[in-house]
């Protein structure tokens, strides 16, 4: 896919921000050994990725740095997290740096970048915690990719769709452009937002007419 003309970057994740799925997980400090919830330092959103996936996603790093294909299974557990998890575990995003956290009854990973923060389930929610891991170090079931492109939507997808079809003629696949995806994010607000201008003109024509009874 990276290979094609006019595409500027390629990732991969278990699933995306603001799309149905994905999980959360309760994360602990270093130092902890009970694992119990009232222990845990935050309640983290946890995405699977492959390097560059912030770069197709648009999410700048903000400090350390990104996945790379080192991050394998035969290498220290290492994680991505966002600014909300770096400051509320570790107090700053400078000190997420280099620091260890738990996960999973105990699982330990190690923060080697800081990306910004994002909308993960909807676009009204308050800003929480995120962390991003190695795809090589926690397998997944679930793929998909994330093509940044400067060409037609059309033209990507009819590129990509040979591509795909040239690796495995009986792969399923579908493709589905950003502003689609956050079409349907933005579904239940635009629903309110007509409703409510429904009603609001609805309350201005009984203003101007006046509402008549027996």
């Amino acid at each position: 896919a990276a290979a094609i003309p006019g595409v500027t970057a390629v990732g991969y994740a278990d699933h995306t921000p603001l799309s149905l799925g994905g999980g959360d997980s309760f994360v602990y400090s270093d130092a902890t050994t009970d694992y119990r919830p009232t222990n845990m330092a935050a309640d983290a959103m946890n995405y699977h990725i492959s390097p560059g996936y912030p770069e197709a996603a648009g999410t700048r790093l903000l400090a350390g740095r990104t996945l790379t294909y080192h991050d394998d299974s035969n290498a220290p557990k290492v994680a991505l997290v966002n600014r909300q998890f770096a400051v509320k575990v570790f107090g700053s995003v400078d000190k997420a740096i280099g620091g260890h956290f738990k996960y999973w009854n105990g699982i330990r990973a190690e923060v080697v970048g800081v990306l910004e923060d994002g909308k993960y389930r909807t676009l009204t929610e308050d800003q929480q915690p995120a962390m991003f891991f190695s795809f090589l170090q926690q397998k997944s079931s679930g793929v998909w990719l994330l093509v940044r492109s400067k060409r037609d939507p059309e033209e990507i997808s009819k590129a990509l769709q040979q591509t795909l079809r040239g690796l495995d003629a009986g792969l399923p696949f579908v493709v589905k452009t950003w502003d689609s995806e956050m079409g349907s994010a933005l579904f239940a607000a635009r629903v309110a937002t007509v409703a409510l201008g429904v009603l609001g003109m609805l309350g201005a024509k009984l203003a101007v007419t006046g509402i008549f009874g027996l």
